[in-house]
């Protein structure tokens, strides 16, 4: 059996699996999987979302407990005691009563604590929008993935096609003469490259496509990707020049507001601990049903009053908390700048890396245009029998090799627009 038959029993089996779509002889599928759908499925469906959630349920739980301390406070409370009750006497005590106090002056105590808890909440709600940002970039990601691999696989295919042909006219010349056994083993070598890249591209659309299905839990074929070029422009409309991207990143990117919020409720507990010495001034009611040991009956006792709660001395426990509550303040102070430089250094660059690509990707298609004008004049002279076939194998890799970087400089910027989305938060909304 010779070298071309055992590539060809190989590649047959190949080509159904590896060079199998719409694209060679299979009809499209009835629906496929648009990019802002996929986006959103992903968003929704993440279990990182769940766990943001969940700790922003906490926070609202914590803004309500805040929210409690200007809210009347009833308990019960029991009793049971024998002590003095003279010089000469003493007396059991038993007591059954409620309690019911409610605060009326803590010089700003509980709004601040509101305030620190309202921070708290935002906070979790742009850690929230942040998990559903990132869900949202790892499958598209995936996506586009998916579709340069399958780009660059109809690329290989057409020059599988092509050595195919051309090894069939090889093997016409081998029989008469024309031709030699080191042109016929240069045509079945370049089969058995060719087949081997299919084989890792399919690797990496079935890897893409595992990806696809558990983010979105749709097994649909992604849409074509002049639709996802379309969304991602769509979604970065009015980005005019690097100071609007900048400006974008910095206003509007959940990590910053995170920050900020984050900010804010520190500054609300430190001004919090500043006024901890200051009194707590609460309104008391006390209804009680108490045993008098000296007449061995119950009566009803009810007292009103106002409590006055000042701390004196408590071991610096005090001055410890108002540094701890500045020195946060400070880190995340901090942060806040260190998040705002690196932000806006990475969209400074992913607007220029875009518009880079934007220009590459013009002049790697003249090259493609080139290489393959290049290429069917070295196969016009092949036919007449002026070239020889190690040219003209070359001019055909050549071609296709700048086929193969239109394709990757295509994908390469369609990420960058992706990339650029995610740092301005222009990532579409979701939601609930």
């Amino acid at each position: 059996m010779t070298a071309f038959k055992r590539i060809s029993l190989a590649g047959s089996a190949l080509c159904a699996l590896v060079l199998a779509g719409p694209a060679y002889g299979q009809e499209a599928p009835v629906r496929c999987l648009g990019f802002t759908d996929g986006l959103a499925l992903a968003a929704a469906r993440a279990p990182e979302v769940d766990g943001a959630r969940a700790r922003e349920a906490e926070a609202r739980a914590d803004l309500r407990e805040a929210r409690s301390l200007m809210r009347p406070q009833v308990s019960t409370f029991g009793r049971s005691g024998v002590g003095d009750s003279g010089l000469t006497g003493s007396q059991i005590d038993n007591q059954l009563g409620v309690r019911v106090s409610q605060r009326v002056f803590d010089f700003g105590d509980s709004r601040l604590a509101r305030e620190a808890a309202q921070g708290g909440v935002d906070q979790r709600e742009f850690d929230t929008l942040e998990q559903q940002n990132q869900a949202a970039y790892a499958f598209a990601d995936a996506y586009l993935t998916r579709l340069e691999a399958e780009a660059m696989i109809g690329v290989i295919a057409q020059r599988r096609a092509y050595f195919v042909r051309q090894h069939e006219a090889i093997e016409a010349l081998l029989r008469r003469g024309g031709a030699t056994r080191a042109d016929n083993a240069q045509i079945v070598a370049q089969l058995a490259s060719a087949e081997a890249e299919a084989l890792e591209l399919r690797f990496t659309v079935d890897r893409a496509a595992t990806r696809i299905r558990e983010y979105s839990g749709q097994s649909a074929e992604p849409c074509a990707p002049d639709a996802a070029r379309a969304a991602l422009d769509a979604q970065l409309a009015g980005l005019g020049n690097v100071d609007d991207v900048v400006a974008a990143a910095l206003a509007a990117h959940p990590r910053i507001g995170a920050q900020r919020s984050t900010i804010r409720s520190l500054e609300a507990q430190r001004d919090r601990q500043a006024r901890s010495r200051l009194p707590v001034v609460e309104m008391v009611g006390i209804v009680s049903y108490v045993y008098d040991d000296t007449s061995e009956d119950w009566d009803t006792r009810d007292r009103v009053g106002v409590d006055v709660s000042v701390p004196l001395y408590t071991g610096s426990a005090l001055g410890a908390r108002n540094d701890r509550a500045r020195a946060r303040l400070s880190q995340e102070e901090s942060g806040l700048r260190t998040l705002q430089r690196n932000l806006g250094e990475e969209a400074e660059v992913a607007f220029r890396r875009t518009l880079s690509l934007e220009a590459q990707l013009m002049r790697r298609e003249a090259v493609a245009e080139s290489q393959l004008d290049y290429f069917e004049a070295i196969s016009g002279e092949f036919e007449l029998g002026l070239g020889t076939l190690p040219v003209l194998i070359d001019a055909r890799l050549d071609y296709e090799e700048a086929a193969l970087d239109v394709v990757a400089t295509r994908f390469s910027l369609l990420r960058q627009k992706l990339d650029l989305m995610r740092l301005t938060a222009r990532m579409p909304r979701y939601a609930d």
